[in-house]
């Protein structure tokens, strides 16, 4: 029997926080104690937003989906590192409110050695015109500067030239700003190849991008064919869409013009045999499922905003605020998406009847 090959892999978190007095999301430093770092994770402090969550190393995505949650979970206990600052509440997975964005970036490997770059120069091509559909999966920045706008990615449509600009399929190096990147070897961690285009910072959208991934890497390493190739005039059209209108986006497969839903559909077609090998949880199916059927992270936000701002107009932030303290523990404690945008006061639809592929 063939041995399957090891996939590692790795995702930098970067949030904000909400803060009393008002319930304001902040850009405030948040910082666990010492003492409940596990081996392999890392709190770290971001230059941009603030505070950042370095994982451990995940090698299935079921594993990354519990131990990314009992890892941020860690940063809404009751006694932070910075006891001085009691006002802070609990922490906000949102990839834009402010005037600074949060953003989260994975990194792939094979096993503890790493990946040479050859082998990452290779993955990147397959990778590389599947970024519009991870754009349009995990867009979660609707909010800008405290206005509520009509996109779903600010972060990459206002910061992508600065923080993760536009590649070419081929074209490889290891510019960090980069939207696809070569890591060298560190003294802490392997080589890895790195992606910064996604704004979620939720559990359950950071992992379905890893179920993306891993499926796009595992056939990779099968030598599989790339399974998406298409212009970059037509890569650069889908990557605004989805920067813009997010499960609405047009997105293109082959040089074909396909909605999200038909995307997804082709995509879990195409890799059948490799998501069949991983082991994912019933939690992620269901964020594709959604998508599917119209929400994604931004479309959550966007509804709770809009609805707050219609019967609270001069508060509500701060309803926002309220609401989301409450959302954000429940999820990292076990619940579901779907108590999740409860919370937020948002209704999601039914996944039962959808399928995939």
């Amino acid at each position: 029997m063939p041995v399957r090959p090891r996939v590692s892999m790795g995702i930098e978190v970067e949030f904000f926080a909400i803060c009393k007095p008002g319930y304001r999301i902040t850009r405030k430093i948040v910082q666990p104690h010492e003492q409940v770092t596990e081996k392999g994770e890392r709190f770290t402090v971001d230059e941009s937003v603030g505070t950042e969550y370095d994982s451990m190393v995940f090698h299935t995505v079921r594993q990354a989906l519990f131990l990314l949650k009992s890892g941020l979970r860690k940063f809404i206990l009751k006694h932070y590192r910075y006891s001085k600052e009691p006002e802070i509440v609990s922490i906000a997975f949102l990839g834009g409110w402010r005037d600074r964005f949060a953003g989260s970036h994975f990194h792939i490997a094979r096993g503890a050695s790493g990946i040479q770059r050859r082998q990452a120069s290779r993955l990147a091509e397959h990778i590389h015109d599947h970024i519009p559909f991870l754009i349009a999966l995990c867009a979660n920045s609707p909010v800008w500067r405290g206005r509520i706008t009509k996109y779903a990615s600010n972060r990459l449509l206002l910061g992508g030239e600065e923080y993760c600009y536009v590649t070419e399929r081929g074209t490889f190096d290891r510019d960090h700003y980069k939207e696809i990147s070569y890591n060298y070897a560190l003294k802490s961690k392997p080589p890895t190849l790195e992606l910064r285009v996604c704004d979620s910072n939720i559990p359950e959208y950071l992992c379905s991008a890893l179920v993306i991934l891993k499926a796009i890497t595992l056939a990779c390493l099968k030598g599989k064919r790339a399974s998406n190739t298409c212009s970059h005039e037509n890569y650069l059209s889908a990557r605004e869409s989805a920067a813009k209108q997010g499960v609405k986006a047009t997105l293109t497969w082959k040089d074909r013009k396909v909605s999200v839903p038909e995307y997804i559909d082709l995509f879990f077609g195409y890799y059948r045999k490799e998501t069949e090998e991983m082991d994912i949880p019933d939690e992620l199916f269901d964020v594709f499922k959604l998508l599917k059927l119209g929400f994604n992270g931004a479309e959550i936000v966007r509804r709770s905003c809009q609805s707050l701002r219609r019967t609270h107009p001069n508060a509500w932030k701060i309803y926002f605020g309220k609401k989301y303290t409450l959302a954000i523990e429940q999820l990292l404690n076990g619940e579901t998406l779907e108590v999740f945008a409860r919370q937020l006061g948002v209704r999601l639809p039914d996944t039962e009847e959808v399928k995939l592929g």
